[in-house]
C-alpha cells in the first residue's frame, strides 16, 4: 500500500511538471504503448504525451507502467496534443495499473 500511495504522489508531481513548456528535465509517469511505430504515454490523470527520442528502448517497454524523463517540445499552434522529447526511461512495473 505504501508504495502505491508513494507512486500517486509521485505521478502528481511529475504529470503537474511535464504540463509545463521548456528546457529543463521533466520526468512523468504513466502506461507506454505503442500503435503503428509511435509510442504514446497515459498518464494516471488522463493526459497523453506522443513521445520522441530513443525508438529502439521505447518499444521493449510497450504495456508498461514507466517513467519517462525530458522535455515538453512545442507544438503546431492549434494542435491539441503534447509532445515529450525522452532522454531517458525507467520501468515502474510489468503491466500498467
Amino acid at each position: 500500500m505504501r508504495t502505491a500511495q508513494t507512486l500517486l504522489l509521485l505521478l502528481l508531481s511529475t504529470t503537474a511538471s511535464a504540463q509545463q513548456p521548456g528546457g529543463s528535465p521533466t520526468t512523468i509517469t504513466g502506461c507506454l504503448m505503442s500503435m503503428n511505430g509511435a509510442f504514446a504515454l497515459t498518464t494516471a490523470n488522463g493526459d497523453r504525451y506522443i513521445l520522441k527520442g530513443i525508438h529502439d528502448r521505447l518499444f521493449s517497454y510497450n504495456g508498461a507502467q514507466v517513467q519517462v524523463t525530458g522535455t515538453p517540445k512545442a507544438t503546431k499552434k492549434g494542435v491539441a496534443k503534447h509532445e515529450f522529447q525522452v532522454t531517458d526511461i525507467k520501468k515502474i512495473a510489468d503491466v500498467c495499473q
